[in-house]
């Protein structure tokens, strides 16, 4: 039940257990808090911590199926563009922090749960989580969406026109200088091989995101030697969340960390490119054309059309490991036909019931 759980005191737990592994940035950290009172969506965003603990005190057999590679910290923003290393622009899930191998219903159940809390997707529950579960259980693995592709019109008309490249990265420039001696000197030579020489960019801090708003993010910005410009941030990410609940819950089947999987599923996707993981940091490509969809009062047939794009991104996910994929959709067609939508529900109530006491309290920490 969630009458009675401290969600202030579970935050400051686990707040505290983070930032004895990794230097916290305090006042990202007092605007995460902030933006997490906004909205309920907006609040689950930001508390994947909660999010597994909750899901395991109230159906702990969901964490109990079979594990695929799981992006674990999924939701609806969580999905946008990039350009491959071939210059191509595809779209999918653009945020994999916590990628674990994990239950393939956690995936599943947070995706739904975040698009019947999203304001622009108006379709009934049962509806949202019948398009996402058939089109999860039949659809082929493969590599993210070409969105200049024809058969991705749908996605390309919601992606937001550019900003124009001057005032984009002069924006980035707005940002407090940064001193650069933080960054690892080993992550600093990734960031700047990743550019043609001669490449001489100034380092500024950035706050961005919600989930992992308050881990340390800086970003390079400036001209190349082509006089094009370039930006190129840098996050460190810290031990994943379910670490965390391992410790202090070893009986539970949490989801479990595997340094090669993000390599495999990335390669697979074809991902962002530059893109790497260095001694813990996390080094991506800024770009006006790295943008997430807008999903903004949209007509029933085009979100129709992009919860199958989503639950395509998933099985792109889940699907570089085949078998744990076909062990997946095996347990999940065992079930009832109604189980994600149970699950979405119970979820649903909770997340908003927690977001409740989150702004009744978030005051004390």
């Amino acid at each position: 039940m969630t009458h009675g759980f401290d969600v202030v005191g579970f935050t400051a737990g686990y707040e505290d257990w983070l930032g004895a592994r990794i230097p916290l940035v305090k006042p990202d950290l007092r605007a995460k808090h902030a933006q997490m009172q906004a909205t309920a969506l907006r609040f689950l965003r930001g508390t994947y911590y909660l999010w597994l603990r909750r899901m395991a005190d109230l159906q702990p057999e969901l964490l109990r199926r079979p594990a695929v590679p799981a992006v674990g910290d999924l939701h609806i923003e969580n999905f946008g563009t990039w350009r491959d290393r071939r210059g191509r622009r595809r779209w999918g899930v653009n945020d994999l922090d916590e990628l674990a191998h994990g239950s393939y219903a956690l995936d599943l159940v947070r995706l739904a749960t975040s698009a019947a809390l999203a304001p622009g997707l108006t379709l009934p529950t049962r509806h949202l989580c019948h398009l996402l579960l058939e089109h999860w259980q039949t659809a082929k693995p493969g590599s993210a969406v070409d969105i200049d592709a024809p058969s991705a019109a749908h996605l390309r008309s919601l992606v937001p026109v550019p900003a124009q490249p001057h005032g984009y990265y002069s924006a980035l420039l707005k940002g407090r200088a940064a001193d650069v001696a933080q960054v690892p000197e080993r992550v600093r030579t990734t960031v700047m091989d990743t550019v043609a020489s001669g490449w001489q960019p100034a380092w500024h801090l950035r706050r961005a995101g919600t989930g992992s708003l308050g881990h340390p993010r800086l970003v390079a910005v400036g001209r190349d030697s082509a006089e094009r410009w370039q930006a190129r941030e840098v996050k460190l990410l810290g031990p994943t969340t379910a670490e965390w609940l391992s410790d202090s819950d070893p009986t539970m089947s949490w989801p479990v960390d595997d340094p090669d999987l993000y390599s495999l599923v990335t390669e697979a996707m074809r991902g962002p490119y530059p893109a790497a993981r260095v001694d813990g940091w996390q080094l991506r490509r800024l770009a006006p054309d790295v943008v997430r969809i807008e999903l903004t009062e949209l007509l029933a047939h085009d979100a129709e059309r992009v919860v199958r794009s989503m639950a395509q991104a998933i099985v792109d996910v889940h699907g570089t490991r085949p078998d744990a994929l076909t062990a997946a959709r095996a347990d999940s067609a065992r079930q009832t036909s109604e189980w994600l939508k149970d699950a979405v529900q119970v979820m649903l109530a909770d997340t908003r019931a927690c977001h409740r006491r989150w702004n009744q309290r978030s005051g004390d920490i």
